[in-house]
C-alpha cells in the first residue's frame, strides 16, 4: 500500500467528536484494508448517523481485496451470543439475488453495502456484513469469473447492540427484510433466554438459531415461540376457570414490532419453571410425531402444511394454552401430553380430516380447521384440545373435530346473548 501523506479522515461538520477508540479503528481500516481513497489519496469523511449516533464513512473496495475479509456470519451481539448470526439465511431462488449475479458477472459495481469494521471476532474477516450478503455472494461469484470491480461500502465503527439491531433492520433494500429476521434480531437484543428455552425444549437443535422465516423444515420462529410461552402463561392464570361454559381465547403475538403482552410476561417469567420446560418438551414430541407420520404417508408426505401443523399459529397457541389449563391437573395433563404417543396409523393431529372441517355458517373460502389463526380458529382448536382430553378416546377423531366445532359456536353464542342481555339491562 503506498504511504499516506494525506489525512486518514475528516469529519463532517454536522457529526459530533468521535472517541478515542472510534478513531483507532478508522485507522486501521485505513492502513491495512486496500480502498480507492486509499489509492487516490483521499482522506475518508467520518459521517455520523442522526438517529443511532453510530460514526460511519463511505469507501470503495475492490472485489479481490473486500471478499476475504468479509464475514457473512455477522452477530448481533458477539460478546454474548458469537454463535448466532444476524443475517438471514441466503435466499439462492430469489429473483433479485438472480438477478445480481448476472449484473455482477457483466461488470456491475454495487454500493451501499452494510458493513461493520470489527476484529475483535474473527479477526480474520473484520468486514461484518449487516446488510447486503446477497451483493457479497454476488460479488464473490464474479470474482472467480475474473470480475473484479470496485465496490461500494458504507463501513461502521465501534457499534452497541442497540445501534447494530437498528442499522441492521434497515440495511437491507435488495430483498426485504422478513417480519421473521426482524423479530429475531429483536430477541437476540433482548437475550438468549428464548432461544435456550426453546433449544432445551428440543424445538431447537443445540447451537440453531430461530428460523427467518416460515420454512418447510418447520424450524420455529421467535413470533411462533413468544406465543407458545405467552398462552402457557394466560392458560395457567385460567386453572380455575370451568372449562365446560368458558370460552378462551389464546392469543398471537404481533411480528415484527415488540409485543406488549409478550414483554410483560418475560418481565417476570421464571425461565427455570420445570412445567413450562416440560410443556415445551411434550410440545415438540407433537411436532416432531406430526412430521413424522407425515413423511411416512404415501399420500401426504410432500403436504408440508400438514406435516408443520403444529407449528400453525392456531395449534401452538391453543395447545399452549390448554397446557398451562392443566399445568396443576396431572391426570389431564398426563392425557392430553399422551396424544403423540397414540399415534400408531396416522399423525396425531389429523391433518386431513381438520381441512374438511368447518362449521355449516363458515364461508365457502373457509380451508378447514386450522388453516386460518383468527380468534374463531383459535377457539375451536383450543375446544378439540380439551375434548380430546376428556374423551375416552386414545387419538383425536372426526367426532372429536365436529364437537369442539359445535362447543365452541354454542359457547360464543352463549356469550353474544349475554352481552345481549347486559345491552339491554335484563
Amino acid at each position: 500500500m503506498k504511504s499516506m501523506s494525506v489525512r486518514h479522515f475528516i469529519i463532517d461538520s454536522s457529526a459530533a467528536s468521535p472517541n478515542q477508540e472510534v478513531q483507532d479503528s478508522i485507522i486501521k481500516l485505513r492502513t491495512e484494508v486496500p480502498t480507492l481513497e486509499n489509492e487516490k489519496m483521499v482522506p475518508f469523511i467520518l459521517l455520523q448517523d442522526g438517529k443511532s449516533k453510530a460514526y460511519y464513512i463511505e469507501c470503495h473496495i475492490k472485489a479481490e481485496h473486500a471478499i476475504p475479509l468479509s464475514d457473512l456470519d455477522a452477530a448481533l451481539d458477539p460478546d454474548e451470543q458469537e454463535d448466532f448470526r444476524l443475517q438471514r439465511k441466503l435466499q439462492p431462488t430469489h429473483k433479485a439475488f438472480i438477478s445480481m449475479l448476472s449484473d455482477a458477472s457483466e461488470n456491475r459495481q454495487f454500493s451501499d453495502i452494510i458493513v461493520e469494521y470489527d476484529s475483535h471476532y474473527r479477526p480474520e474477516k473484520p468486514l461484518k456484513i449487516l446488510g447486503g450478503q446477497h451483493r457479497t455472494v454476488a460479488i464473490e461469484e464474479a470474482l472467480q469469473k475474473k470480475k473484479n470491480r470496485y465496490h461500494g461500502y458504507k463501513i461502521f465503527f465501534n457499534l452497541s447492540v442497540s445501534q447494530r439491531n437498528d442499522i441492521a433492520q434497515i440495511a437491507n433494500t435488495n430483498i426485504a427484510i422478513s417480519l421473521d429476521l426482524i423479530d429475531r434480531m429483536q430477541e437476540t437484543l433482548r437475550g438468549p433466554e428464548l432461544r435456550s428455552f426453546c433449544q432445551n425444549a428440543n424445538l431447537l437443535d443445540k447451537k440453531e438459531d430461530f428460523a427467518d422465516r416460515k420454512n418447510p423444515e418447520g424450524i420455529i420462529t421467535v413470533r411462533l415461540a413468544r406465543t407458545f410461552v405467552v398462552n402457557y402463561c394466560e392458560g395457567k392464570k385460567n386453572t380455575g376457570k370451568d372449562t365446560e361454559k368458558e370460552l378462551f381465547k389464546p392469543y398471537v403475538c404481533k411480528s415484527g414490532i415488540i409485543d406488549e403482552k409478550y414483554s410483560e410476561i418475560v418481565s417476570k417469567i421464571n425461565w427455570n419453571n420445570n412445567k413450562l420446560l416440560e410443556a415445551g418438551i411434550q410440545f415438540s414430541k407433537l411436532h416432531h410425531k406430526q412430521q413424522e407420520m407425515i413423511k411416512k404417508s404415501s399420500e401426504y408426505h410432500g403436504n408440508n402444511e400438514f406435516k408443520n401443523k403444529a407449528l400453525s399459529l392456531a395449534v401452538i397457541s391453543s395447545w399452549a394454552y390448554v397446557a398451562g389449563l392443566f399445568s396443576s391437573k396431572p391426570d389431564d395433563l398426563k392425557k392430553f401430553y399422551s396424544l403423540p404417543e397414540n399415534a400408531k396409523k396416522e399423525d396425531p393431529l389429523l391433518s386431513k380430516i381438520m381441512s374438511e372441517s368447518r362449521h355449516p355458517r363458515d364461508e365457502k373460502t373457509y380451508r378447514g380447521l386450522g388453516t386460518r389463526y383468527g380468534d374463531i380458529d383459535r377457539g375451536r382448536i383450543t375446544e378439540l384440545f380439551l375434548a380430546y382430553t376428556y374423551s375416552n378416546e386414545r387419538k383425536i377423531t372426526k367426532n372429536i373435530i365436529e364437537a369442539a366445532i359445535a362447543t365452541h359456536d354454542m359457547k360464543m353464542s352463549t356469550e353474544r346473548a349475554a352481552k345481549a342481555r347486559k345491552k339491554a339491562n335484563l
